[in-house]
């Protein structure tokens, strides 16, 4: 009797110290703006990323609110919807279809895998490509790196935000 009363406590302590350990995700919400002077944009500078972030974010999913520039000059605005950890369908850039699977990869941030099909001057093209999401210990600044592979090869860049 003894005995099983000291493995049910063990098992009991063993769970109680395992759940005090999970840790408690970064909160990504708010506006971020683009600092230029920080962020790694590459062949097309400011139009190669977004000028602002909008950020709502919950326990189970992100919407975030893009806005921009396209290299065309036209200003514009889209909306996308990540659950976390299950694929989300969304519209991407030239209106694409973007899929995509949002998950956490440690406290402070979390990364978004890419599927993208558009029609390009007559051309179907498939592209594929990873984004890494980071905000900083203090909340006040947020790092986008992505990296996307095309029949030319990947591009990569890295957008920093200040929040506010």
């Amino acid at each position: 009797m003894n005995r099983k009363l000291f493995l049910f406590t063990a098992a009991l302590m063993s769970v109680t110290l395992l759940f005090s350990f999970t840790y408690k995700a970064a909160n990504f919400s708010g506006t971020w703006t683009l600092d230029e002077s920080a962020s790694e944009l590459g062949q097309f500078g400011a139009r190669g990323a977004y000028s602002k972030i909008v950020i709502d974010q919950s326990a189970e999913s992100f919407k975030m609110t893009y806005t921009g520039t396209g290299f065309d000059g036209s200003a514009f605005e889209t909306v996308e919807t990540h659950a976390i950890g299950k694929e989300s369908q969304n519209t991407g850039i030239m209106n694409s279809k973007k899929s995509s699977t949002l998950t956490w990869d440690g406290e402070q941030r979390f990364k978004v895998d890419i599927k993208l099909s558009l029609e390009f001057q007559g051309q179907s093209l498939d592209l594929t490509g990873i984004e890494k999401w980071e905000i900083s210990a203090d909340g006040k600044t947020m790092t986008l790196s992505s990296t996307i592979t095309t029949p030319q090869g990947e591009m990569s860049t890295k957008a920093v935000y200040k929040k506010g």
